[in-house]
C-alpha cells in the first residue's frame, strides 16, 4: 500500500512530459498548416509572376511582327502576330481568375484594366496592317510614327510594372513569414525532441526490467511451445504408422476372410449343389410342380454361389493376386460402369512396373472409392481413367462429368472416404490431389506414386 503514492508519483513527470511532448506537436502542426499556406501563396504569386512576364512578351512578340513586316515587307514576320493577338486574352483571363481566388480584389481590377490598354496597342498594329493594305506602305509608317502605340504601349508597361512589383512585395513578404514560421517550428521541434530523448531515456530505464521479464516468460513459454510441437508431431507420427498399420491389418482380414469364405463356405455351397442335383435325379418325381421347385433350388444356389464371389471379390480381389493391377482395374472399371450405366474410357500403359502388394491394393482402393464416391454422389454419365507410368512414378487420372465437387469438404473430419484415400497415397509417399473442375462440370481426382517406394518384386 505504501508504494502506490510512490509509484503515481514516480510516473506523473512522464505524463507530464508526454503531455508537453503533445501541445508541442499540436503547435507545430498549426506551423505546419501556416507554411503550407505560405507555399501556396508563393507558388500562385510566382505563377502570376510567370504569365504577366508571359503577357509582356506575347505583347512585344505580337508589336516585333507588326513593325519587322512594315520595315521589311517579309510576310514571314506575319506568321507569329495572330497566333500572339489570340493568346492575350486566355493569359489575361488566368492572372484575374488567380488574383481573385487569391482575393486580391484590387489587383484584380488593375488587370482587368489592362484589357482596355491591351486593346489600344492592338488596335493600332491592327490600323497599320490594314493601312499597309489599303493606302500602301507609306501610310502605315506614317501611323507607326505616331505616338499613339508607343503611348499604349508605355502604360500597358507601367500597368504590368505594377501588377508585378506587387507580387514581388508579396512574395517577399511570404518568404519572411515563412522564415519566422520556420524558425519556430525548428525551436519548437527541437524542444520535443530534446524532452522525447529524456523521456526515452526515463522509459528505457522503467521498460528495461520489464523486458528482461517478458523475455524470461518468452523462452519458458518457448520452450514449452518446443516440447508441444515435440509431442504433437510425435503423437502424428504414431497415429500415422498405426493408421497404416490399421489399413493393413483390414487388408490381411478382408484377404483372409475372402480365403476362408472361398475355401470353406465355396466348398460346402458347391458340394451342396452337387448333392441337390443327385437327389434330383434319384427322387424327382416327374410332376410340374415338383421340376419347378427342384429349379428355383439350383437357381437359389447358383445365386448363393454369385453372391460369394462378389463378396470374395468386393473383400479381396482375385485378379489383384492372380493377374495384376491392371485386369483389376479394368474388372472394377468394368462391373461399376456396368452397374450404374455410366460410359468410361480407359488408358493404360503397354507395360506397368512390378508394384508391391500394399502398393497394388492402394491403387485399387483409391480408383475403388473414386468410383464409389461417382456413382453414389457425382451423378455422372462418363467416367475417363488414365494410368500413366514412367522410370520415376506412376500416374492415376480419374475424370468424370458430374455435378463437381464442393473443395470446402475436402478438409472437413467427417469425409472419411477421402481421408482415406489421401492416406493411403501418402503413406507410400505419394501425391493426390482432388479439384473440382467447375459446377455442373465434372471432377478431377489425381495421384501419383514414387516407382523407387512402390517397385516390388513379382506380380
Amino acid at each position: 500500500m505504501p508504494t502506490a503514492p510512490l509509484s503515481r508519483l514516480y510516473y506523473a513527470p512522464i505524463l507530464l512530459g508526454v503531455a508537453f511532448i503533445a501541445i508541442l506537436f499540436i503547435v507545430a502542426e498549426s506551423g505546419y498548416s501556416r507554411l503550407q499556406d505560405v507555399s501556396r501563396g508563393i507558388s500562385a504569386a510566382e505563377e502570376r509572376q510567370d504569365l504577366l512576364g508571359r503577357y509582356l512578351r506575347v505583347v512585344l512578340d505580337a508589336e516585333s511582327a507588326q513593325r519587322g513586316f512594315l520595315l521589311t515587307e517579309d510576310t514571314r514576320y506575319l506568321r507569329n502576330f495572330d497566333p500572339a493577338v489570340r493568346s492575350l486574352d486566355p493569359l489575361l483571363d488566368r492572372i484575374i481568375q488567380g488574383l481573385g481566388e487569391s482575393g486580391l480584389k484590387e489587383d484584380q481590377a488593375r488587370a482587368q484594366a489592362l484589357r482596355m490598354t491591351t486593346g489600344k496597342k492592338i488596335g493600332e498594329m491592327q490600323a497599320s496592317l490594314r493601312l499597309y493594305g489599303e493606302a500602301g506602305r507609306e501610310a502605315a509608317l506614317a501611323l507607326l510614327d505616331t505616338d499613339v502605340g508607343q503611348k499604349a504601349m508605355t502604360e500597358l508597361r507601367h500597368q504590368l510594372r505594377e501588377l508585378y512589383d506587387q507580387e514581388v512585395a508579396r512574395l517577399e513578404a511570404a518568404r519572411a513569414a515563412s522564415e519566422k514560421d520556420l524558425r519556430a517550428s525548428r525551436v519548437l521541434l527541437g524542444a520535443a525532441a530534446f524532452l522525447s530523448l529524456a523521456l526515452v531515456i526515463l522509459l528505457g530505464a522503467l521498460l528495461t526490467r520489464d523486458v528482461r521479464r517478458r523475455e524470461e516468460v518468452a523462452e519458458d513459454l518457448g520452450q514449452r511451445n518446443r516440447e508441444l510441437d515435440r509431442i504433437v508431431q510425435q503423437r502424428t507420427s504414431m497415429l500415422f504408422h498405426l493408421s497404416s498399420n490399421l489399413q493393413k491389418v483390414a487388408e490381411r482380414e478382408k484377404a483372409a476372410l475372402a480365403r476362408e469364405l472361398h475355401d470353406e463356405l465355396g466348398g460346402l455351397l458347391v458340394a451342396t449343389k452337387i448333392d441337390v442335383s443327385w437327389l434330383r435325379h434319384r427322387v424327382d418325381d416327374g410332376s410340374e410342380a415338383s421340376k419347378l421347385r427342384w429349379e428355383r433350388v439350383l437357381r437359389c444356389m447358383d445365386e448363393g454361389l454369385t453372391l460369394k464371389r462378389r463378396i470374395i471379390e468386393s473383400l479381396r480381389p482375385t485378379l489383384l493376386d492372380n493377374v495384376g493391377l491392371i485386369a483389376a482395374l479394368r474388372w472394377l472399371v468394368d462391373e461399376g460402369c456396368r452397374r450404374a450405366g455410366i460410359t468410361c474410357e480407359e488408358v493404360y500403359p503397354d507395360h506397368l512396373p512390378e508394384l508391391s502388394p500394399d502398393a497394388r491394393i492402394a491403387v485399387f482402393r483409391v480408383v475403388q472409392e473414386c468410383l464409389v464416391n461417382i456413382m453414389k454422389h457425382a451423378q455422372a454419365k462418363s467416367v475417363k481413367i488414365i494410368v500413366t507410368a514412367s522410370d520415376e512414378e506412376l500416374s492415376v487420372k480419374i475424370v468424370d462429368d458430374g455435378v463437381g465437387i464442393d473443395e470446402t469438404r475436402l478438409e472437413t473430419p467427417n469425409s472419411h472416404g477421402l481421408l482415406g484415400m489421401r492416406h493411403r497415397i501418402e503413406s507410400l509417399d505419394g501425391e493426390l490431389r482432388i479439384r473440382s473442375l467447375g459446377p455442373r462440370v465434372g471432377t478431377e481426382v489425381t495421384f501419383t506414386l514414387p516407382i523407387e517406394r512402390v517397385r516390388g518384386v513379382g506380380t
